[in-house]
């Protein structure tokens, strides 16, 4: 019955205000707002925090010391190092003096579950920033 009311409502103000009409320049008005917000939206393009060249750097840099640890001379002693210190370092046994400390699996689990929902959500807010950015 309601529905009946409203349908007859809706026809009566139809025919009584009649439909609006776009203006002239309406399609023209649309299409220069899309090309203003494609402007804004190339001025906002991403770009990285550290750049390529810098992480090819620290790359080369890191491959660097690795290869000079493996294939290094071992036996070459260097001046700035003193050797005191180095057997002082190995005498502090720090890993006897940290104390024995047990978790349950409760908290194992829920640390899991943590860190899971976390990366997730770091996943779901990269999309979502990355969707508004472009």
């Amino acid at each position: 019955m309601d529905k009946i009311k409203f349908d007859g409502f809706v026809r009566k103000n139809i025919k009584e205000d009649g439909l609006e009409q776009p203006s002239l320049n309406f399609t023209n008005a649309i299409l220069s707002k899309i090309e203003e917000e494609k402007e804004i939206r190339e001025v906002l393009t991403y770009t990285p925090l550290i750049s390529k060249k810098v992480w090819v750097a620290l790359g080369a840099i890191l491959v660097g010391v690795i290869g000079i640890l493996i294939y290094g001379n071992v036996d070459e002693k260097y001046n700035w190092w003193p050797e005191k210190a180095l057997v002082k370092f190995g005498e502090l046994k720090l890993i006897e003096k940290i104390p024995e400390f047990t978790v349950s699996n409760i908290y194992n689990y829920a640390f899991v579950g943590m860190a899971f929902f976390v990366c997730l959500q770091i996943v779901v807010l990269k999309n979502h920033f990355a969707k508004r950015l472009l």
